[in-house]
Order: C-alpha cells, then sequence, then structure tokens
C-alpha cells in the first residue's frame, strides 16, 4: 500500500473554532429549550479537525480516514455556544495515525479523547 506520512511529524496540532447550531444538536428531553449538543456532532466536529491537520501536511495526491474513535463526552454545550476543537498527532506508525483530541466550550472540557486515521492515496478510494 502506498504511504507518505513522511510529512507529518508527531506534535502537530490544529484548533477550530465553531458554533453549536441546529444540525449539531439533540434533545433527550423532547421538551423545547432542553436542546444540546449531540455527541455524534462533537465527534464530527473533532474528525474534521484531525483530517484537516493530516490534510494541511499531506502531499495532494494522498488523504486520511478515519478508523477508531474512543471519545467521552463529559458536558454539555448549548445552541449559539463556541467550541473550540483541538487534534494533535500523537503517534505515527507505518500509514496510521493517532490523535489526541478535545472539544472545550471557554475553559470547559466538552469532550476528550482519542481518534486513529490511516493515509491513503486517493486512488486507492475509488
Amino acid at each position: 500500500m502506498p504511504n507518505d506520512a513522511s510529512s507529518l511529524l508527531e506534535g502537530l496540532e490544529l484548533r477550530r473554532e465553531w458554533v453549536v447550531s441546529a444540525s449539531h444538536q439533540y434533545n433527550p428531553s423532547g421538551i423545547a429549550g432542553h436542546e444540546v449538543l449531540s455527541s455524534p456532532s462533537m465527534i464530527m466536529e473533532m474528525e474534521t479537525t484531525c483530517a484537516e491537520l493530516a490534510r494541511a501536511e499531506l502531499p495532494s495526491d494522498f488523504t486520511t480516514v478515519g478508523f477508531h474513535v474512543d471519545v467521552k463526552h463529559v458536558a454539555p454545550a448549548r445552541p449559539g455556544d463556541l467550541i473550540s476543537t483541538t487534534a494533535v498527532l500523537i503517534t505515527i506508525s507505518d500509514n496510521q495515525l493517532t490523535f489526541s483530541v478535545e472539544a472545550r466550550r471557554g475553559e470547559r472540557l466538552i469532550g476528550t479523547g482519542r481518534h486513529r486515521r490511516a493515509v491513503l492515496s486517493v486512488n486507492d478510494l475509488g
């Protein structure tokens, strides 16, 4: 399998900011006003941050695909809240990348964990 993870370095970091919008929400009680950030949406934003970090460093004919997520959603976020998502590339093993990820609302931790992605040639996707 082609692998060009050589342009990546452990310790690379990316931080993104985004606002909890209607598409990010879940309402656990079904009562109006109880909307919160859903876990799948938080995880999607974490994955996106990891993918963008890798994409910025990889040659244009390579990309990454996620294959493992281990994340805890530890606090709520409400519609309109500004969230920062940070990814740090912590290990590179052949074509497999492991990231430390977290989401915060200000100083408050919303979610934390690990995400793994594989580096692939874009030609292997289709």
